[in-house]
């Protein structure tokens, strides 16, 4: 089926089949990234007029070395200015236009459309689904080891002052672990061996369960063929 057909099917309900899983852009996600985008713009370019004035021409005169550091560090915070607001503006244009984007996922294609940019891939050449990184923590599981440990008496006098979330090893260790957690979702067009990124965020939804139902779908329609 041609892309046009399948978005224009999505747009009515009632028409379009039940084993087709739609992903609309996330409203509520794009606008935390939107604020996530200002806050490192503003703190950016404040850096950068505070150190300016300090750093040229003073460093600048006193040595290749010091000129090198010190463009290498105006460089840095220069680039997280003006690259959150790149990312600002293009995560407003997508808001602004939120119903052009749709993550279209049936049992013959896979179709994503990112404004008048359309990636359409028959389910058949959807192949090695990869999502980038370490998955997020079991929860339930994490909670279950917890309790399972003996407590200790220093754990437990520590717990009377600073309270249990302070003193327990076993939260700190889920937080970091969830700090590191990827979004990427990505798989290969079998037809010319070219990369497709799904998704590079969380606006269409948890990338963990895309991921799963995409390479089921990609599986059951040509399941010879390596999918991870």
């Amino acid at each position: 089926m041609e892309s046009t057909h399948i978005l224009a099917q999505i747009s009515t309900e009632e028409d379009m089949p039940y084993n087709w899983l739609v992903f609309p852009l996330l409203r509520r996600q794009v606008l935390v990234g939107i604020m996530g985008w200002i806050f490192g713009a503003v703190i950016g370019g404040l850096f950068f007029a505070f150190m300016a004035p300090i750093m040229i021409p003073h460093n600048y005169q006193a040595g290749i070395a010091s000129a090198i550091v010190s463009t290498i560090i105006l460089g840095m915070v220069l680039y997280v200015c003006l690259g959150s607001c790149w990312a600002l503006l293009i995560d407003i244009l997508r808001l602004r236009k939120a119903n052009e984007h749709v993550i279209i996922i049936t049992p013959e294609d896979f179709v994503k459309q990112e404004g008048e940019k359309i990636t359409h891939v028959p389910m058949q050449h959807v192949s090695y689904v990869t999502i980038r990184g370490t998955p997020p923590v079991d929860r339930s599981a994490e909670t279950a080891r917890r309790e399972a440990k003996p407590s200790r008496v220093g754990e437990n006098l520590s717990t009377l002052f600073i309270g249990r979330r302070s003193s327990s090893s076993g939260p700190k260790t889920a937080g970091r672990r969830r700090m590191r957690t990827p979004t990427t979702l990505a798989f290969v067009d079998s037809r010319n061996d070219r990369e497709i990124v799904v998704l590079s965020d969380k606006t269409y939804g948890d990338p963990y369960y895309i991921g799963a139902q995409l390479k089921e779908y990609a599986t059951v329609k040509a399941p010879n063929t390596i999918r991870s």
